[in-house]
């Protein structure tokens, strides 16, 4: 937080959904996780006049992930609707020992593997 006397830059986040017992977009497991709205503010006397840098984000409590989701479909979800993210809208920087997603399935494949060990496909 910066503040000098009666204004200041703040950031914050705020939930703006949980899913529950449905499959993580990101490993497929049934748990739940969290969509996230996190943004940068200007306050006077702690009354927001402007945001920005304004993203989306996934927290997965399964695979303890954290993600940026796509800003359009964030949007539509910070809207009210019922969207159904896919793994090509999220954007997540790899666990140690993982390089890529399996093509076919799209789940985590590690550098060890040379098939996918969820779907088999080899890579």
């Amino acid at each position: 937080m910066f503040f000098i006397g009666i204004f200041g830059v703040q950031s914050k986040s705020q939930i703006l959904t949980t899913e529950v017992g449905t499959p993580c977009p990101i490993c497929g497991a049934y748990d739940r996780y969290e969509i996230l709205k996190a943004y940068t503010y200007f306050h006077v006397f702690f009354l927001p006049l402007w945001k920005w840098n304004t993203r989306y984000l996934l927290k997965t409590r399964c695979c303890q992930r954290l993600c940026a989701l796509d800003a359009t479909i964030g949007g539509k979800i910070e809207a009210g609707e019922k969207v159904e993210i896919r793994r090509e809208q999220i954007a997540c920087d790899p666990l140690p020992g993982e390089s890529s997603y399996c093509s076919n399935c799209g789940r985590p494949a590690h550098d060890t593997h040379r098939f996918c060990p969820h779907c088999g496909t080899e890579r």
